[in-house]
Order: C-alpha cells, then structure tokens, then sequence
C-alpha cells in the first residue's frame, strides 16, 4: 500500500503475537486415521475417522481453541464407529501450521501426529488476488477464515484460494497485521487510485474499524481540520503544518481520499513495520 506519513513522533515498540496459517483441510493421523478440520479465528473443530471400508472402527469429534501456538480442547467418539471414550487433547502447531503433534492426552486417545494432505506442491502454488466487490473499489474476505501462508518464499495474509496482502519475507510484520485484522474484524479492503493506490483503507464488520488495540502504532489527527493543499508541486492531505498523505500529481485521487476520511470519521493513520510500514490503516 502506498501510504505515506512524516510525523516526529518516536516509533512504539510492538507486542508481537503468534499467528498460524489458516487449518482448515483434510489431514491424516498416524492411528490409520482421516480428519477433516475447521479453522473459525482462533478456534479449531473436526471430525475424524479410521480409513476402513464400511463401518469405521473408530470415529471421533473435537473442539478447541487456538493460544500461542496450542490447540487445547475436548474430544468425544461418535457412533458411527465401533469405539466410545472421551477425553482432553493438547497438540502444538509446527512447521507452520503443516504438522499438529500430541502433547497432552487423556481417555485414551491414540493418534499424536497430524500432516495436513497437500494437493498442489507448495514451491509451485500460486494464488490469485481477490477480485473487487462490485460497484465500488473494495474487496471483501472473512476475517474468521483468513491466515498466514508462505507462497513461493512470500509471507502473504490469505483467504481461501485468494491472496489479500503481501509482506515478503517479514513474517513478523505479517503475523501483527493479521493481528489487527482480527482485533478490529476487519473485512474489506479498500483503495482509491489503482492499480497502483495512492490511498488505502479497511473497513470491518459493521462499519469502521474503532480502537484502541494495545501496542498499535498510530499517528492522531482531527479530520474537520485537514484539507488539501499542494505543497511543492505535490498534492497532500495536511492537518494544519502537517502533511499526512502524499498523492504526487494527482488532485482527484487527493480529493477523494479527504472525503473518503471525513465520511468515515477517521482519527487515526496506524502502521505495522514502520519505517517501512507494510500494512496501514485507519481507525477511530
């Protein structure tokens, strides 16, 4: 995103959290196992059952919750197969989020190793950039199914089969914008002036993203004082002596950008990865 800010302030430093990418798929066991499982944000359910013809001789269902890098949850044999018990299961997420691995266990439960089922070579998986929602310049995704992924060496923030944002190698930068994301339940990301933007903004469930997040790095502003103004052959958005966005040549994009942030009621430029700032956005 091509956002600029010149601000005096001393950069915060940033809490990183754990991000896993997205769990949601098809896995085998090493008890002779399938399991089908379902990421919703942080939280993890499957079904599992032994790979026999006819009538399993083991079935199973789990819920858990997903916390720094755990999964901790229960689990219950179903009756579609021959086994019954019950029980807690603790696993841990490695080799970013291809391997699930038994740590605690009660009530018998016998499997302790998941791979997740790979359809495509990872070196050679693509993935195509979402599409924008129509009649306006925005693109929706889902913010409880959305997750970290590394595509050909590229750290992106996915969802399903589409690629929303791009950090390059910085997986830590990445791990704190899908942070934000699900903090604010953000759901679309919107633009003015592409393909290349000049100005960028998400938009959540409900409305506008409303703070604050502990540890975010924001830059506060008054959105009845700004206004436009050219400044050295440039048009900018500025509060007072102070410029906010840069919009080079182009008054219209500027223009509506100002709009855009007095129709929304923005106070807040924020940013993850300053100076370099890979991901920004605006709140209240």
């Amino acid at each position: 995103m091509k956002v600029t800010l010149l601000t005096a302030i001393v950069l915060a430093a940033i809490p990183i959290a754990t991000a896993w990418a997205n769990l949601t798929g098809s896995w085998s066991c090493n008890d002779g196992g399938t399991y089908y499982l379902r990421q919703i944000g942080r939280e993890l359910h499957w079904y599992g059952e032994a790979d026999y013809s006819g009538q399993p001789a083991w079935a199973n269902v789990f819920s858990g919750s997903i916390l720094d890098g755990r999964i901790t949850g229960k689990w219950a044999a179903v009756p579609k197969g021959r086994s019954s018990g019950a029980g807690q299961l603790v696993l841990e997420v490695k080799n970013q989020g291809t391997v699930l691995r038994s740590v605690e266990n009660t009530g018998g439960f016998k499997g302790s190793r998941w791979v997740r089922k790979k359809t495509v070579k990872a070196a050679a998986r693509t993935l195509p950039q979402a599409q924008p929602e129509r009649g306006k310049d925005c693109i929706a995704f889902n913010s409880s199914t959305i997750g970290l992924e590394q595509i050909n060496g590229r750290w992106k923030i996915v969802d399903g089969g589409h690629w929303l944002f791009d950090f390059g190698s910085d997986r830590v930068a990445a791990q704190k914008a899908l942070q934000v994301i699900n903090h604010y339940r953000m759901n679309r990301s919107c633009f003015v002036g592409r393909l290349d933007p000049s100005f960028a903004y998400l938009l959540a469930k409900g409305g506008v993203p409303e703070g604050p997040m502990a540890g975010e790095d924001c830059v506060a502003f008054d959105p009845v004082k700004i206004r436009v103004s050219k400044i050295n052959n440039r048009w900018k958005i500025v509060e007072g002596r102070h410029w906010l966005f840069d919009f080079g040549s182009n008054l219209t994009e500027a223009r509506q950008a100002l709009a855009i942030i007095k129709r929304y009621g923005f106070t807040r430029s924020c940013f993850v990865g300053r100076p370099k700032a890979d991901f920004s956005y605006l709140r209240r």
